[in-house]
Parts: C-alpha cells; structure tokens; sequence
C-alpha cells in the first residue's frame, strides 16, 4: 500500500511541470549578451517584461553580465501594447551594440488557474542565437503549475533557473 502511494504522489508531482533542456554548447560568460524582447502568447498583459527581468537577474546569479534593450519612451497605450513597435525599436538599438549572444523567447502562460486554489501556471520558451549569423544555437522550453500558495513570478523563477541549468557556460 505504501509503494502505491508513493508511486501515485511520484506521478501527480512530476504531472505538475516538463522540461525539454538539452544541454547547450559551451559560452563565455564574459562574452556580449543581449536581451531582446520575448513574444508573450498568455493572456497576461506585460508578462514578457516581467520575464526578461527575471531572466536578467537569473543570468547575472549565473556570471553572465546583460545587456537589455531600451524601453520604448512613449505614453502611446496602442504602441506599448502593440509588439512590433518594440521589437522594431529594439533591433535599430542591437544594431547599434557589439554584442556575442542574443536571448530571447515567448511565453505561453503566466497566469493563476481559476479555482478555489488558484495555482500558478507558466510556461516560457528561451532561445539563445548567435548575434553574428542570427543562427540558434541553443533553445529550451518548460511548463509549471504551482501550489495553492505560490506566486506567479515565485514559478516563473522556477522555471527560468530549470531551463538555464542547461546552459553550458565557461567561466574565466
């Protein structure tokens, strides 16, 4: 009876998230590293931004120093909402920077589960391609529903630091 209880509490935990991490070829942490905008698929408005900062600060734990493209400067609601705006504003600025590697990605949930619990669920995709020849080089996805009491940003972190141990990076 108790191997069945575990084996059923094994399977319900492991149910609540995947990963799809291969390992990454090998980066220099003192290389040029950029982050450009995330695509957000969720239903949650600037859920890209609160990523990117996470991944930022994730990547800064891990040695490697970012570099983030600049916010658009406007009061305009259309173009803060519109992506494009942001994504054309950011590739004029990588133009402009010397830069190794650019990280980015989508996210495809960020949100709280409707229910009594409310459980947290993230999903977030991160790329890595060469800022030379725009050739990906490494990509990685994964999925989390949290507990009752979890953040969202609490799973994001989760995940964002899941996906990153995947990353293969030198230190000098």
């Amino acid at each position: 009876m108790k191997r069945i209880l575990l084996a059923a509490s094994i399977a319900g935990l492991s149910a609540c998230s995947s990963y799809q991490v291969p390992d990454s070829p090998l980066f220099a942490a003192n290389s040029s590293w950029v982050i450009m905008p995330m695509a957000n698929h969720s239903n949650t408005p600037m859920a890209a931004e609160k990523v990117e900062k996470i991944l930022n600060a994730q990547l800064f734990a891990k040695g490697i120093s970012t570099r983030v493209y600049p916010e658009l400067n406007t009061n305009n609601l259309a173009i803060i909402i519109d992506d494009s705006a942001k994504r054309k504003q950011a590739n004029v600025w990588l133009a402009s920077q010397p830069a190794d590697y650019i990280i980015t990605g989508s996210i495809e949930e960020w949100h709280y589960k409707s229910g009594l619990d409310g459980e947290p669920a993230v999903g977030i995709t991160l790329e890595i391609k060469s800022a030379k020849s725009k050739i990906t080089l490494w990509r990685a996805t994964g999925s989390r529903g949290g507990w009752g009491r979890e953040s969202v940003s609490g799973a994001g972190h989760i995940v964002i630091d899941e996906l990153l141990d995947g990353i293969n990076i030198e230190q000098k």
